[in-house]
């Protein structure tokens, strides 16, 4: 009798560790641990807008109807919160600000964008476009992504060039790594990024290949 009474008190001890570091049903422990960055929050909504995704006010990426929808902030969110391709976002794997303008207040740097100077808007993959009420993500080359209104849902258009309304500030979202250096690989191009900005109409020599980088900052070795 102390046997069984022993085996099923340690049963239970180990069930009740296993539990207590076992990740959240729905989300994966490599999901929990993913470095989120600039280049795959672009990655991210550009796929959103390939796929057409809906606007729904408080929505971050769930399923609706078979289809994915969010709102402005939830586009960011869906990414900050992925969980697969099969499942909705989970907002317990990080914390991040709520609304637009909450998250301009929690970020750490931040700039005016000015119409009359395109170099206001760094050129820097996943940065976040802000006008009041509203957010959007800035994926390079003048072109922002962001899910705007019902019946109007998600858009990919340039930022110098848009009618109305305009953006008017950037900034980086602290639950983010924006690149600073080297050659990442965006949509299938690659940039090369240098002193915090990907290099535009420049020859570079990278590990002994020459390449030419574009005036949109794709490049091509040589």
């Amino acid at each position: 009798m102390k046997r069984k009474l022993f085996l099923m008190s340690f049963f239970v001890a180990v069930f009740l560790v296993l539990a207590a570091i076992t990740p959240n049903v729905g989300v994966s422990a490599s999901a929990a641990s993913e470095e989120k960055t600039g280049v795959g929050l672009s990655e991210h909504v550009l796929k959103a807008y390939r796929e057409n995704w809906q606007y729904r006010s408080g929505c971050y990426g769930q399923f609706v109807n078979g289809r994915r929808a969010t709102d402005c902030s939830g586009l960011v969110k869906s990414y900050l919160w992925w969980t697969g391709e099969k499942t909705n976002p989970s907002s317990k794997l990080m914390s991040v600000a709520g609304s637009s303008s909450a998250m301009l207040r929690s970020a750490k740097v931040s700039g005016t964008i000015k119409y009359s100077d395109s170099s206001s808007l760094p050129r820097v993959h996943g940065l976040i476009l802000y006008q009041p009420g509203h957010v959007g993500v800035y994926v390079g080359n003048n072109m922002a992504v962001d899910n705007r209104e019902s019946g109007v849902n998600i858009k990919y258009e340039k930022v110098f060039g848009r009618s109305s309304p305009k953006w008017t500030k950037w900034f980086k979202l602290p639950q983010i790594t924006y690149p600073t250096t080297g050659l990442v690989t965006f949509d299938g191009k690659e940039y090369y990024y240098e002193n915090g900005q990907y290099i535009v109409n420049a020859n570079k020599l990278i590990d002994g290949i020459p390449y030419h980088f574009d005036s949109a900052g794709v490049g091509t070795p040589l």
